[in-house]
């Protein structure tokens, strides 16, 4: 196992270092890397082990290899190792915080070990001395009454956290509300496109069994997306046979859907 698990990426000097690369170039330079930091920040000046850490032909790797040294900042080959100098003393970096971490662990243990070795030598003459009073804890802060002030101006987080509104799926006559007609028209729907776009967003999410928490938004971003489309083909007003006909006025599909609750 790697002495260091998790190598430290620098995009930014990465991608600095190595547009001029082909994709292929940089599948072989990110394996490179990799196997640099599994074999402690160098590999063997190796050219058959190297391709075949890198799924090459050695006549590839070769060529790859020398492009790689005139090319890439701070790729090098000393002393019989392939290394990246960026890499390497990234690597020996990691190796002396490692290092020290396990030192002060151990200290730390070892202090911890050592003071309760005292409390227990001392722990007849202890439990003689009166045990200071703690101050009562802090009461709990009211809770905040349905309705308040406060929670009318409440975070973002604190909104999130409470009880969402379930997903409900679409009603069988569906129709939209004056609501959604007005967002229909500030788009610039005609009568006859509302209708058209009406039957299609209802028998589409019939069919899908759709569930959202707003179907007024959902309703909208259907509106989007029909323009949108609408220059693609998609025949925006062109009318369908559920019963929103072309002359339907938009006062009817109201009447049909309060009819219907």
């Amino acid at each position: 196992m790697s002495k260091a698990p998790a190598m430290p990426m620098y995009w930014d000097a990465y991608l600095a270092d190595t547009t001029h690369l082909t994709t292929e170039e940089h599948g072989a330079y990110m394996l490179l890397l990799a196997a640099m930091w599994r074999r402690d920040g160098a590999v063997p000046d190796d050219d058959k082990d190297n391709a075949r850490i890198l799924g090459l032909t050695l006549a590839k790797w070769r060529k790859t290899k020398r492009r790689f040294v005139d090319t890439i900042s701070g790729f090098c080959i000393e002393e019989g190792r392939v290394t990246q100098e960026k890499l390497k003393k990234t690597w020996e970096t990691t190796q002396e915080k490692i290092e020290k971490n396990r030192r002060n662990g151990s200290k730390g243990g070892r202090a911890s070990y050592l003071k309760n070795n005292d409390l227990n030598e001392a722990g007849a003459t202890n439990s003689l001395k009166p045990k200071p009073n703690k101050p009562d804890p802090k009461p709990d802060p009211p809770k905040e009454p349905a309705g308040s002030l406060e929670g009318q101006f409440a975070s973002p987080a604190q909104r999130r956290l409470k009880k969402k509104c379930p997903a409900m799926p679409i009603p069988q006559n569906w129709v939209p509300s004056e609501i959604n007609i007005g967002d229909a028209k500030d788009r610039h729907f005609s009568i006859e496109e509302i209708a058209h776009e009406a039957d299609q967003f209802r028998n589409h999410h019939l069919a899908q069994g759709s569930h959202y928490e707003n179907w007024d938004a959902a309703w909208r971003k259907w509106l989007g997306n029909a323009r949108k489309f609408s220059s693609c083909g998609r025949m925006v007003g062109k009318t369908s046979g559920a019963g929103y006909g072309r002359g339907s006025s938009i006062a009817s599909v109201i009447a049909r859907g309060r009819a219907g609750s």
